[in-house]
């Protein structure tokens, strides 16, 4: 997911993204791509198994985030740094702080039809994809 969020941030030449992780939607809107909101969509049955497994009931989170700041390009070209924080129904917030995250896949076109939708994907385009 850190990948195509990276990839997709720098083609858009963003600074600054938000994860609204109970609705699995990114800001801004352009990052809604099938496979960021796909990946983005098992946080929450993450944070609700943490919760049961704890003595919570699965709304004692009312609202989970994570900003992602993309440093300037041409010193930090594959890091990500990214502040989660979860306000639970009593207005108490919980804070991880910075954790720095770094892509590991090679540059590719997070807007390219034939890598959003793999399931889309012809035999032909999986074999050439091989050989570029």
């Amino acid at each position: 997911m850190g990948d195509w969020l990276l990839n997709a941030a720098r083609q858009l030449n963003l600074q600054k993204a938000t994860l609204d992780v109970l609705a699995a939607s990114f800001n801004p809107p352009e990052l809604n791509l099938y496979p960021l909101t796909f990946h983005a969509s098992s946080l929450k049955q993450i944070i609700d198994s943490e919760l049961l497994a704890n003595g919570f009931e699965t709304d004692f989170i009312s609202e989970a985030h994570i900003d992602f700041q993309f440093p300037d390009a041409s010193y930090y070209r594959r890091t990500i740094y990214c502040y989660p924080y979860m306000v639970d129904k009593e207005g108490r917030r919980y804070e991880a702080g910075r954790i720095i995250a770094e892509g590991l896949e090679p540059n590719f076109d997070a807007f390219n039809e034939t890598n959003l939708n793999l399931k889309k994907r012809t035999l032909f385009d999986r074999i050439k994809s091989f050989f570029n």
